[in-house]
């Protein structure tokens, strides 16, 4: 291994990725893999979390498993750390990404809209970050977290 391959291995890390059933986050998670990490990918379709874990597999050639979670639910996320926690013993590095959008136009956004907007935009990023840094801290080796929005993002 080159010296610059070298300095951004990943081997031996953990990382798990929140929203990567999706195209943005799906893509960071195998940007990950290919740099060593092993990858849980947390969704809220599991069919798409699996689709993902399983071109990290079979294209990345890592470890990854598929883990269904609702980010704006913090039992769920527990549940979902501890399905990574039992399967590899550690996390170290959390992608941070769900998200959804409105395609209807900014006037014609009800009360309810907007709040599910916020619920998952904004109130999940605080959950994760709580439970994923709470642990990070715990295993005294610290973490990265790296929370990621995009206006482009939804279902």
């Amino acid at each position: 291994m080159s010296y610059v391959e070298n300095l951004f291995s990943l081997e031996g890390k953990v990382a798990a990725a929140i929203g990567a059933g999706g195209v943005l986050a799906g893509a960071m998670a195998q940007g990950l893999a290919k740099a060593g990490a092993k990858v849980a990918v947390l969704d809220l379709n599991p069919d798409n979390a699996g689709k993902v874990a399983e071109s990290i597999k079979t294209e990345c050639k890592s470890e990854s498993i598929a883990v269904q979670v609702d980010a704006t639910n913090s039992q769920s996320l527990k549940t979902g750390l501890d399905k990574i926690i039992e399967t590899w013993g550690k996390v170290d590095i959390l992608i941070n990404a769900p998200g959804i959008n409105s395609a209807t136009p900014f006037f014609e956004i009800s009360e309810d809209e907007w709040e599910k907007i916020i619920k998952v935009n904004l109130k999940s990023m605080f959950l994760a970050c709580q439970i994923f840094g709470k642990k990070m801290i715990e295993q005294g080796t610290g973490g990265s977290i790296i929370n990621i929005s995009s206006v482009s993002s939804g279902p």
